[in-house]
């Protein structure tokens, strides 16, 4: 990760965390809801290329908020009818806005207020050659 990168000042990184050789778990968080604040209440974007310059992004994926699922096939859902509950009811949690669909082509993440999104990055990764090279530096032998 960059360190000279400034996110965007509603945004807030949750989570970056290496899960093995090439993956990265990405969490971003939108600091702000609608309507707080005139500036910062507006859709937010982070752009991944420049979060990691020097690495390739060969894949991502939108994962579930806890990262156990795409989130493509979370639209797949069991829908269970509740005796009483009147449709209307059940789909007004679904105006909320959210952040746009990921471009793959740019790499920019938007988030909308208070939205926390979720992603599972896929780096390519250099040569062996030039890891144990790496790793005779850092370690001496």
């Amino acid at each position: 990760m960059d360190p000279l990168y400034a996110f965007p000042p509603n945004v807030a990184l949750i989570t970056l965390q290496e899960l093995d050789l090439g993956n990265v778990l990405l969490r971003l968080a939108h600091l702000y809801e609608a309507g707080e604040e005139s500036e910062y209440s507006k859709v937010a974007k982070v752009e991944l290329k420049k979060l990691f310059p020097g690495k390739t992004i060969k894949g991502v994926k939108e994962m579930s908020l806890v990262a156990t699922q795409e989130k493509a096939k979370m639209k797949e859902k069991m829908k269970w009818k509740v005796e009483g509950e009147e449709a209307e009811q059940s789909q007004s949690s679904s105006h909320t806005k959210k952040g746009g669909p990921l471009d793959s082509s740019a790499l920019v993440v938007e988030l909308a207020p208070m939205e926390i999104r979720t992603f599972l990055l896929h780096f390519s990764q250099k040569p062996a050659k030039q890891q144990q090279r790496r790793r005779k530096f850092i370690l001496g032998f």
